[in-house]
C-alpha cells in the first residue's frame, strides 16, 4: 500500500488490516511519531496516552490474527476530548483547576463503547475550557493552530479533536457538541462532524457545560467514517451508511441561518445549493419565523450552559475563577444577577419550540445552511474582549440552533475561500436521523469530488 497510513480513512484502515496490508501496532506507531514530530502536536493533545496505545493496538492485531473481527474501528487510531473519562486519567475539560481533580477510575460509558470495538486511544486533546466557546482559544495548554491556517482560530469547543483529524494525527476523533463545538471545528478545518440527537449518547463521565443540551459525536474525514464512529458510539452493530431517497426536499432557510453572511460563505453556499438541486433534490429557500423566535430566547432568559454552568461551578468560580479563561468566567458569572424564573422559562419555551419545528415542516426532509456565517478570524485580531465576544457569538449562530432544537445535524466541507479556508454545509434532519443528514451530506461530497476539485468562492 503506497498511501501513508495515517492518510487513510477509517474504512480504508479497516480494509487494509483484514486485507494483511497494515497492521494496527504499526499504524499505532506511526501516528504516536506524527504527533511527536508534528510541530503543533503538544498543542493538540493536552496529554498523549501512548501505553494504552500501544496495548490497545496489540491487543486489536492479536484478535485480527485470531480471526476475531469486532468492527470497522478495530485497531484504528482515535482521539479522545479531554473532558471525557479514560480510566487513570484525569478530565481536565481545557481547566488547570480540573487538572487538579483525582484520575478517573473508570472510562466514560461511551469511552468503553469504542474501547469494546477495538478503538486505539492516542490521547486526550485541548479544547476550550469547560467547553464554552466557539472560539477554540485555550491560554492555559495553548491553542492548537487551524489545520488550514495556522494564523486562524481553530474553531472550538472540539478545538484539538478537529486539528487532529484533519492534521493527520488521529484517524478520527470524539468530541462534544453543546452550541456547535463538534461542527464548528469540523467545518474550520474542512473535515465532517455529527452533532447528535439529545439523549442518543451517553453524556455520563463527561465533564458537564449543560446538563441540558451537552451531547456527545464523532469528527472525521468523510460521512462513512462519521457513520462507523457514531455507531460504535451509540453501541450499535456496524452497517454501512445507507444512500438517501433520490428525491428529498431540502430548505434553505433565509431567516437567522443566512443573515448577515462572509461574501465567501453566501457564494459557496449559493453553489451548494446549485450542486443539491442539479443532484435531482427539491431545493427550497424562503423565511422560516420559528428560527427567530429560537434566536431571541438567549437574550430573554439567558442561555441554558450559562445557567448550568453557574449551578455547577459556582463554588469554583469564587474560589479559584483568577486561574480560568477570564472569558468562559464572564459567560457564565453573565447570568449570576438573573432570577431562576428565567431559567425555568428557558425550558419551557424551548419545549414549546421543539413541538411546532418538525410539524410545522411537514414534508421538508432536511435543513441545510452554511455551518458558520463567517470565517474563521485570525487568533491576533481577537485580543480585544469585545472582538472576541462578537466573533464567538456569530461563529455560535447557526449551530446553536439545533441545539435548542435537539435534532441531529451534520457538517460537511461545501468548498474552500480564496484564502484556502474552509466552508462547512449544514445538514439537520429529524431527531434519530443521524443516518440521513450524513447521507445528505456524503452525496454532495461526491458530487463535488466529481468535478475534480472543492468548489471555490469564485464559483457561480
Amino acid at each position: 500500500m503506497a498511501a501513508e497510513p495515517t492518510s487513510l480513512t477509517v474504512l480504508a484502515l479497516a480494509r487494509a488490516y483484514r486485507a494483511g496490508e497494515l497492521d494496527p501496532v504499526d499504524v499505532t506507531e506511526a501516528y504516536l511519531s506524527a504527533i511527536d514530530a508534528h510541530p503543533a502536536g503538544e498543542l493538540v493533545y493536552r496529554r498523549v496516552t501512548a501505553e494504552r496505545a500501544r496495548r490497545q493496538a496489540q491487543e486489536a492485531s492479536r484478535l485480527l490474527r485470531a480471526g476475531v473481527d469486532t468492527g470497522p474501528l478495530q485497531g484504528v487510531p482515535i482521539a479522545v476530548k479531554d473532558l471525557l473519562d479514560m480510566e487513570g486519567e484525569v478530565s481536565a475539560a481545557g481547566s488547570t483547576v480540573l487538572l487538579e481533580r483525582p484520575p478517573a477510575e473508570e472510562d466514560a460509558p461511551v469511552v468503553a463503547r469504542l474501547d469494546a470495538a477495538g478503538a486505539v486511544f492516542l490521547g486526550r486533546t485541548t479544547m476550550t475550557e469547560l467547553a464554552f466557546s466557539g472560539i477554540g482559544v485555550n491560554p492555559h495548554f495553548g491553542t492548537p493552530p487551524c489545520a488550514l491556517d495556522a494564523a486562524r482560530v481553530p474553531g472550538g469547543s472540539s478545538s484539538g479533536s478537529g486539528v487532529a483529524v484533519a492534521s493527520g494525527l488521529a484517524a478520527a476523533a470524539l468530541g462534544s457538541d453543546t452550541g456547535g463545538s463538534v461542527r464548528i471545528p469540523a467545518s474550520v478545518n474542512g473535515i465532517v462532524g455529527l452533532k447528535t440527537t439529545d439523549g442518543r449518547i451517553p453524556t455520563e463521565g463527561a465533564v458537564p457545560l449543560s446538563t441540558t443540551l451537552d451531547t456527545l459525536g464523532p469528527l472525521a474525514r468523510d460521512a462513512d467514517d462519521a457513520w462507523a464512529l457514531f455507531q460504535a458510539m451509540a453501541a450499535e452493530p456496524y452497517r454501512d451508511l445507507t444512500e438517501p431517497p433520490e428525491r428529498l426536499v431540502l430548505l434553505a432557510p433565509t431567516t437567522v441561518l443566512q443573515a448577515e453572511l462572509d461574501p465567501a460563505v453566501e457564494r459557496i453556499f449559493g453553489a451548494a445549493l446549485e450542486r443539491l438541486a442539479a443532484l435531482g433534490m427539491e431545493v427550497r429557500t424562503g423565511e422560516l419565523p420559528l428560527l427567530a423566535e429560537v434566536q431571541e430566547l438567549y437574550g430573554r432568559f439567558g442561555s441554558f450552559a450559562s445557567h448550568e454552568a453557574f449551578a455547577l461551578y459556582e463554588e469554583i468560580l469564587k474560589e479559584r475563577g483568577d486561574a480560568m479563561d477570564p472569558r468562559v468566567v464572564a459567560r457564565i458569572l453573565k447570568v449570576g444577577g438573573r432570577p431562576s424564573a428565567d431559567y425555568i422559562r428557558l425550558g419551557y419555551a424551548r419545549a414549546a419550540l421543539r413541538r411546532r419545528f418538525w410539524p410545522e415542516l411537514a414534508g421538508v426532509d432536511a435543513v441545510i445552511a452554511p455551518t458558520l456565517a463567517i470565517l474563521p478570524p485570525r487568533i491576533d485580531a481577537l485580543d480585544d474582549d469585545a472582538a472576541y465576544f462578537a466573533a464567538n457569538a456569530r461563529m455560535l449562530r447557526n449551530t446553536t440552533v439545533f441545539n435548542v432544537l435537539a435534532s441531529p445535524a451534520a457538517s460537511v466541507p461545501a468548498g474552500d475561500s480564496p484564502e484556502g479556508l474552509s466552508v462547512g454545509l449544514m445538514v439537520a434532519t429529524r431527531p434519530g436521523e443521524e443516518g440521513l443528514a450524513l447521507g445528505i451530506g456524503r452525496r454532495f461530497a461526491r458530487a463535488v469530488a466529481g468535478q475534480g476539485a472543492r468548489a471555490t468562492a469564485g464559483e457561480s
